[in-house]
C-alpha cells in the first residue's frame, strides 16, 4: 500500500507562489498608473473618509456635549451609538481603497516611515473605537465611571482622525 502523505511544501513551490504574486502586483501597479483607475480608488478612499470620518466627528462633537445633566441623555446615546454602521463602513472603504492603493506602491510604501506610522494610527483609531463602545455599554447599565471614559474616548477619535488625515496627506506628498 502506498502512503497517501502529501509531499511537504517544496521550495520550487514557493518560489512559483512568489512569481505569481510578484506578477499580479506588477499588473495591479500597471492598472493603477492608468488615470481613470487610480482617480477612482482614490475616489473611494475619499469617500471613505468623508462618510467614516465625517459622521465619526460629528458624532464626537456631540459626544462631548453629552452629560448626565442632559435631559433624555440614554436616548442620545443611542442615537450617536447608531453611527457606528457608518462608521465602520467607511473604514472598511477606506481599508479596501487603501490596501489597492498600497498594492499598487508596495515598495514606496514598505519602507515609508509617514506610512507606517498611519498604519500605527489607525491601529489606535481602531483600540479606541472599541474603548468608546466599551464606555457607552457601561453608561447604559447606569455605572458613572463611563462617563470619563466616554469623554476622553470622544476627544482621542477627534484628534486621531485629524491626524491621520494629515498623515494621508503627507503620504501622499513623499510617495
Amino acid at each position: 500500500m502506498g502512503d497517501a502523505t502529501p509531499e511537504p511544501f517544496q521550495e520550487a513551490d514557493s518560489m512559483v507562489a512568489s512569481t505569481a504574486v510578484s506578477q499580479l502586483l506588477a499588473r495591479w501597479a500597471h492598472l493603477y498608473g492608468h488615470t481613470p483607475v487610480s482617480a477612482t480608488v482614490t475616489y473611494l478612499h475619499l469617500v471613505g473618509i468623508l462618510v467614516g470620518g465625517g459622521v465619526a466627528v460629528a458624532a464626537d462633537r456631540a459626544s462631548l456635549r453629552l452629560s448626565p445633566a442632559t435631559p433624555d441623555w440614554s436616548q442620545e446615546l443611542a442615537r450617536l451609538a447608531s453611527v457606528h454602521r457608518w462608521v465602520v463602513g467607511g473604514l472598511a472603504l477606506i481599508f479596501a481603497s487603501g490596501l489597492l492603493m498600497m498594492f499598487a506602491e508596495l515598495n514606496s510604501f514598505a519602507t515609508s516611515v509617514v506610512f507606517w506610522t498611519k498604519m500605527g494610527l489607525i491601529a489606535l483609531l481602531l483600540g479606541n473605537g472599541y474603548v468608546r463602545m466599551r464606555a457607552e455599554t457601561a453608561l447604559r447599565q447606569g455605572l458613572a465611571a463611563g462617563w470619563s471614559r466616554f469623554r476622553r474616548t470622544s476627544v482621542a477619535s477627534l484628534v486621531l482622525w485629524l491626524t491621520i488625515l494629515l498623515a494621508g496627506t503627507l503620504l501622499h506628498s513623499t510617495t
